[in-house]
Formats: structure tokens, C-alpha cells, sequence
């Protein structure tokens, strides 16, 4: 079974290899989340950084989860940065469908979904963006790692 920081590399190598094949410079950030579940109250921290100073695109968020994960969803809040004040978003990310099958990529007791959850979104860079979950619950149990991936748009575009 491959270690948390294994399953960090292999993900980063790939959205390398993606950003090779579309041109795109993607860049994210990947944090693992306590193993005794995350509390209500704890936000999830991520930078994103680029050479420019002013970024336009996507933001994909991604969870890693274990099979036991008790919902098919989880509701996030997204914090991020535009035009000198703080945006303030609730998502909600399916992670299985009406039969109880996940939808994200994984086998065995792993599965990864990546949503994207905010479109056309201009950063000033570095950029602070968070997350913190919104679920009815103290400590939400089963998740593994959570990533935070910007998708510029090409400069043509």
C-alpha cells in the first residue's frame, strides 16, 4: 500500500504530465487530513503561486477518501481572495452516486474525486485559499487528503 506522501508525488506527476500534454501550468497543493478526522472547526490552508502576478481559471478541488467514508457527499466551504476582500463559497462534492458506487478514480480501500468548483476565477498571486468542511458533524472521519488545483486559462483565451 502506498504512503501518503507516495499518493502525493504520483498525483503531483500527474497533473505535471497533464499540464505537459495541454499547455496548461497547472499548480495545487496537497495536505493530508488527521487520521482521527477533521474537526468542524479546522481549516485547510493552500498557496498558490505563480510567475504572474494576476492568474484567471478554474479551481478543482480534490478528495481523497476511504471505501468507509459514511456519506456520498461532503459540503465545503472555499475561501479565496478577489479584488481586495475575501469570497466566502459553499460546494458540495458528490462522492457517489444514487447506488452507493463511488465516482472517484481508486481501488481497494482508496478513491480520489476531483470537482472542478469555482470557473473564471482571477487571483492575484500568491494567492491564500481554504477549505474547511460544513458537514453536520463534529469530526467528519474517512478523509484522507484534500488538494486545491488552479487551471489557468491560456493566454489566447
Amino acid at each position: 500500500m502506498l504512503n501518503s506522501r507516495a499518493v502525493i508525488l504520483l498525483v503531483m506527476a500527474f497533473f505535471t504530465l497533464l499540464s505537459a500534454c495541454s499547455g496548461f501550468k497547472e499548480t495545487g497543493e496537497y495536505h493530508p487530513i488527521d487520521a482521527e478526522g477533521w474537526a468542524y472547526g479546522d481549516t485547510v490552508h493552500f498557496n498558490i503561486e505563480s510567475p504572474d502576478s494576476v492568474i484567471r481559471g478554474d479551481i478543482a478541488v480534490v478528495v481523497r477518501h476511504t471505501a468507509a467514508y459514511p456519506y456520498s457527499n461532503i459540503w465545503l466551504e472555499i475561501n479565496y481572495p478577489q479584488q481586495d476582500k475575501t469570497v466566502s463559497d459553499s460546494v458540495n462534492i458528490v462522492l457517489a452516486d444514487d447506488f452507493g458506487n463511488w465516482l472517484g478514480r481508486g481501488a481497494g480501500l482508496s478513491f480520489q474525486r476531483v470537482d472542478t468548483v469555482l470557473r473564471d476565477v482571477t487571483l492575484s498571486t500568491p494567492a491564500d485559499v481554504t477549505l474547511r468542511h460544513i458537514m453536520r458533524v463534529d469530526r467528519l472521519s474517512d478523509i484522507e487528503q484534500l488538494g486545491v488545483v488552479f487551471i489557468p486559462y491560456e493566454t489566447h483565451r
